[in-house]
Parts: C-alpha cells; structure tokens; sequence
C-alpha cells in the first residue's frame, strides 16, 4: 500500500479529500495538474481502497475510503518521505503538521 501512495500526487491528492468531498475537475484546479492525470492517481488510490466515488447528480465526486487514513499516514510519513527524496520533505513535513493538528481534533 505504501508503494501505491508513495508519488507525491497521490499523497496530495488524499490530503486535499481530507477536507472532503471533491470532483476531478476540483481536485485538478487545487494540484495544478490535468484532469487526466488526476484521474489516474484516483484510480490507483481507489483500487487499493483509499478512496471512494459516488455519483452526485452529473458528476461523481470522490473521498477518503477509510476513516482512519489521516492517522495511519502521520505513522508512516518518515518511509515516505524517504522513498521521495529531499525535493518533497518541506511539502511532507508540512502535509504532517497539517494532518497532526486536524487528527488531534478527530476522534476516531
């Protein structure tokens, strides 16, 4: 699992679904990235079970799968972090302080 989370859109991806419910095309504006390739990593993300779709009128709308992800991805941040080199530790160490503030305000 953490092969399949360990590019780094992916994990911008699953931080930005924390906040909620999101489209592709509202995922793509937020990463600066195509909606193709957000649709990819979506993919991936949901066949390992990370993420959800549901069909909301036109559109279909995606979020964390799994209540817990947030605390489980502060555990395993460092092997991340680690596998992507330093060019991503400053947006990691942020993505963590993040988590780490919005995680002590959830009880699981």
């Amino acid at each position: 699992m953490l092969r399949q989370i360990s590019h780094p859109d992916r994990i911008r991806l699953l931080f930005k679904l924390q906040a909620g419910d999101l489209t592709v095309n509202e995922l793509a504006d937020l990463l600066e990235v195509t909606p193709t390739r957000v649709s990819q990593h979506l993919g991936v993300l949901r066949a390992i079970g990370l993420v959800e779709t549901e069909a909301q009128a036109q559109k279909r709308v995606y979020r964390l799968g799994q209540p817990e992800l947030a605390l489980w991805l502060i555990e395993g941040i460092d092997f991340i972090a680690h596998r992507l080199g330093r060019a991503s530790l400053t947006d990691i160490e942020q993505a963590k302080r993040l988590w780490q503030m919005e995680a002590a305000e959830t009880v699981i």
